[in-house]
C-alpha cells in the first residue's frame, strides 16, 4: 500500500541541481513521461546522485519544459523498479542500497552473462568479434589516465559496461540482452554513491580479468571462458557489498 501511494505521487522537491539532464526533443513516439524519465536516469547515471538525495521533481519539469504530472508518473515508474525510494517526509530519493539487494542484483548478472557464454559456446561457427579485445585496450589506458585523474574513472567504469554488454551480445537474444540494460542502469545506480578507493590493484585487476576471458574466447576455450567471467563477476560483487558494509567515517 505503502508502495502504491507513494508512486501515485511525487513531492515538489527543489535545491538540487539537474543542469546536465538534457532536455532534448520529443521523439515522434516519445511521450513526455518516457521524456521525462530519460531525463531523470541520465541524472543518475552522468551526475550520480548521492544515496538518499532527493530527486528534484520541480526542477525537471521547468528544465524539460512541462508540469509535473509527466514528472510525477515517470519518477512513479522508477520507483517501482527500485532505483528511486520514497520518505513521507521529504519525498522520493535515490534510493539507499541494501546488501541483499546489491547480492541480488550481482546474482542476476551472473545468470545473464554466464548464459549468455554457454549459448555462444554451443555455437561453434562463430567467432568473438574484435571488438572485445579493443574494448580491453581501451580500458587499460583508462585504468592509467584514472589513476593519473580521478574524474577519468567515469570513463573507465563506461567501458566497463560496454565490455560485459558485448559479451551479452554473443548469446544472440535481443530480450536477454534488454533484460541485462535494465540490470545494468540498476547496478550502476546502486554502486553511484560507493565511495571505493581509485587504486592500481583495483583497476589493474579488472583489466586483467577482462583480458583473461578475451584470451580464453579467441583461443576457443570458451568454457573457460564462461569460468572465468564467473569468477569475475563473484569477485566484484564481494568487493562491492564490502565496500558498501564499511561503516561511514
Amino acid at each position: 500500500m505503502i508502495r502504491a501511494r507513494a508512486a501515485q505521487q511525487a513531492r515538489a522537491e527543489e535545491g538540487t541541481s539537474v543542469e546536465n539532464a538534457t532536455g532534448t526533443d520529443l521523439g515522434p513516439d516519445e511521450s513526455l513521461e518516457a521524456r521525462a524519465s530519460r531525463a531523470i536516469v541520465e541524472w543518475l547515471t552522468v551526475e550520480n546522485p548521492a544515496p538518499g538525495q532527493a530527486v528534484p521533481v520541480r526542477e525537471f519539469a521547468r528544465r524539460l519544459g512541462m508540469s509535473r504530472t509527466p514528472v510525477r508518473s515517470a519518477v512513479g515508474r522508477l520507483y517501482e523498479r527500485g532505483l528511486l525510494a520514497y520518505d513521507a517526509t521529504v519525498g522520493f530519493t535515490v534510493a539507499i542500497p541494501s546488501l541483499s539487494s546489491v547480492y541480488e542484483l550481482f546474482e542476476l548478472r551472473l545468470m545473464l552473462e554466464s548464459h549468455a557464454l554457454r549459448l555462444f559456446a554451443d555455437r561453434t561457427d562463430r567467432e568473438p568479434p574484435a571488438r572485445l579485445r579493443e574494448l580491453v585496450v581501451e580500458a587499460d589506458e583508462l585504468a592509467r589516465e584514472a589513476l593519473a585523474d580521478p574524474t577519468r574513472y567515469a570513463d573507465f567504469r563506461d567501458n566497463d559496461a560496454r565490455f560485459h554488454r558485448e559479451l551479452v551480445k554473443l548469446g544472440s537474444l535481443p530480450m536477454l540482452l534488454d533484460l541485462h540494460d535494465d540490470l545494468n542502469l540498476s547496478i550502476h545506480v546502486t554502486r553511484a554513491g560507493l565511495k571505493a578507493p581509485i587504486t592500481p590493484s583495483r583497476l589493474n585487476v579488472a583489466v586483467d580479468e577482462h583480458r583473461a576471458i578475451v584470451d580464453a574466447l579467441q583461443s576457443g576455450e570458451r568454457l573457460r571462458a564462461r569460468e572465468l567471467l564467473e569468477a569475475h563477476i563473484l569477485r566484484v560483487r564481494d568487493q562491492t557489498i564490502a565496500f558498501l558494509a564499511r561503516p561511514s567515517l
